[in-house]
C-alpha cells in the first residue's frame, strides 16, 4: 500500500539509501535534512558520498516524483510514516549524548498526529527508545500503541551497499506491542524481501550493538594474534591461511590497523554501562585503537626513515567516510615524532595527489582500497627503491606470505617478481 513517508536525516549515509528504497517501492518520500547544501546536492541527482548504484536509483525516484528533498519539518504532518535518523554519539567521558535527539522530537511535536508510525532508525544506546516513547507521549498527549505507533528498527547494512542490502537483509523490529510491530512489518514488507523479526525495543537496541561489537571484538583478536606472531618472527597470514584451509572452526578476519568508523568505536561503551565485567569490550577497544602506535614504533625502529606516506585515509575500503579513521591518529603520531608525513586516498579529492607518494621511504597501507591492489603501480607511484612497506592486512598477495611482520622492502618485491618471471620462462 502506497504511503507518505518522512525521513528525518535523509541526506546522510543511513537516511539516503532508505529514502531511495522506500521511494523506489512507490511511496511518496519527503527526505528532510537540516544540511541545505546536502539537500540541494541530492535534489540535483548527485549522491554526496560513495554508495553503490545510488545515482541511477536516485535519478529514477526524483524524476518520477516519489522523492522530494526538503529542509521543512512541517511535511511530517502530512506523513503516514515518520522515520527519525539521529543517533546517540558519545561525549568526552564516553557517555551517550541524547539531548540533540530530544530537541529534535520537540521540534517535530507540532507535526505528530494520530495514526502515524514513528520509526527510530539510528544506532542508539539501550533505553533510548523508552526515552523517545515517554518524550513523545508527554509532548503530544498521544499514547503509543493506541493513538500512534512506535518501533526501533536499526539499519544493518554495510556502508556503501545500502541499496543492495536493505531489501535483502532481515529487519529487526523492536516494538512495545503487536499493533506497532504489524504496522512496521507492513511498511517494511513493501521493499524488504526478507522477514521482520519482532523484539522488544531494548532487545533490538542491544541486538544492533551486539552485532557491531561481535565484529569489533573479532577484529581485536585477529590484531592481537598478529602482534603475538610478530614477537616470534612468524607470518600471521601464513598461520591464518593454513589454519582456515578446509577447517570450519577457524574463521577470523584479516588483522587490520584501521578498524574504526562511526559505529564500532562507540557501540561497545553503550553495552558496558551496567555490566560488572566490561574487560572484553574495553580490551578490544585498546587493542584496535593501539594499532597506530604499534605502527609508529615499527617505523621508529628504522632510523633511516624520515618521509612516510599513509595509503588510505577513510575508515574502510571502498568508502569515502573519514569519521574515526585511525589513519589520522597515525598521522598525528608521526608528525609529533618529527616525520615528514603525507597521505593519499583515491576516494578523497583533498588527498588524491599522487605526487604526495613520490620518494617516500615508508608506505603504510591503512585502508586497502581496490585502487591499491596493483602493488607494482603503487611502487611506481612511490619510485623509491629503499621504501619500506607496511601491510598488516596481508592485502598484497605478492608479499602476503613472505613479509616479516607485515613489512617488506621494494627490493623484496622485485626479487619475488624476478623469481616468478624466471620460473615462467623456464616452464615455457
Amino acid at each position: 500500500m502506497e504511503q507518505t513517508v518522512a525521513v528525518v536525516g535523509a541526506a546522510g549515509h543511513v537516511g539516503l539509501g532508505l529514502s531511495v528504497c522506500a521511494a523506489d517501492a512507490g511511496h511518496h518520500v519527503f527526505g528532510i535534512d537540516i544540511d541545505e547544501s546536502a539537500v540541494a546536492t541530492v535534489s540535483a541527482g548527485k549522491v554526496p558520498f560513495v554508495e553503490d548504484g545510488a545515482e541511477e536509483a536516485l535519478h529514477r525516484v526524483l524524476s518520477n516524483g516519489c522523492l522530494t528533498m526538503t529542509t521543512d519539518n512541517s511535511v511530517v504532518a502530512r506523513s503516514d510514516v515518520v522515520i527519525v535518523i539521529m543517533g546517540t554519539p558519545i561525549d568526552e567521558n564516553l557517555n551517550p549524548v541524547i539531548l540533540p535527539l530530544l530537541r529534535l522530537l520537540a521540534t517535530l511535536k507540532p507535526h505528530f498526529r494520530k495514526g502515524q508510525l514513528i520509526i527510530l532508525r539510528s544506532t542508539v544506546s539501550p533505553g533510548t527508545a523508552e526515552t523517545v516513547r515517554t518524550t513523545i507521549e508527554n509532548l503530544t498527549g498521544l499514547e503509543v500503541g493506541r493513538d500512534l505507533y512506535l518501533v526501533f528498527a536499526p539499519e544493518r547494512v554495510v556502508q556503501g551497499k545500502s541499496l543492495q542490502e536493505i531489501p535483502r537483509l532481515p529487519q529487526l523490529v523492536g516494538a512495545y506491542e503487536d499493533a506497532s510491530f504489524l504496522r512496521a512489518e507492513e511498511f517494511f514488507g513493501t521493499f524488504i524481501r526478507n522477514k521482520c523479526l519482532q523484539l522488544t525495543p531494548v532487545e533490538a537496541e542491544l541486538g544492533k550493538l551486539m552485532c557491531n561489537m561481535a565484529r569489533y571484538v573479532t577484529f581485536a583478536i585477529a590484531n592481537e594474534f598478529s602482534l603475538i606472531a610478530k614477537e616470534y618472527d612468524a607470518n600471521v597470514h601464513r598461520i591464518f591461511d593454513a589454519c582456515s584451509f578446509e577447517y570450519p572452526r577457524f574463521n577470523l578476519p584479516a588483522p587490520g590497523p584501521n578498524v574504526a568508523g562511526p559505529c564500532l568505536f562507540k557501540d561497545g561503551f553503550f553495552l558496558i554501562e551496567r555490566v560488572p565485567f566490561p574487560e572484553l569490550v574495553l580490551t578490544a577497544f585498546k587493542i584496535n585503537e593501539s594499532m597506530p602506535m604499534h605502527i609508529f614504533k615499527m617505523i621508529k625502529s628504522k632510523p633511516e626513515i624520515h618521509k612516510v606516506v599513509i595509503l588510505g585515509l577513510t575508515f574502510k575500503a571502498g568508502n569515502d567516510d573519514t569519521r574515526y579513521s585511525l589513519s589520522f591518529k597515525l598521522k598525528k603520531l608521526l608528525e609529533a615524532g618529527g616525520y615528514e608525513v603525507s597521505g593519499f586516498d583515491p576516494l578523497l579529492p583533498d588527498w588524491n595527489d599522487r605526487q604526495a607518494l613520490r620518494g617516500s621511504e615508508c608506505a603504510v597501507l591503512m585502508t586497502p582500497h581496490a585502487q591499491f591492489a596493483d602493488l607494482g603501480s603503487v611502487m611506481d607511484w612511490i619510485a623509491e627503491e629503499r621504501c619500506w612497506y607496511i601491510d598488516l592486512w596481508g592485502f598484497w598477495p605478492e608479499m602476503r606470505s613472505r613479509s616479516q611482520g607485515g613489512c617488506f622492502y621494494a627490493h623484496d618485491v622485485e626479487a619475488v617478481m624476478g623469481a616468478r618471471e624466471a620460473r615462467g620462462k623456464a616452464a615455457a
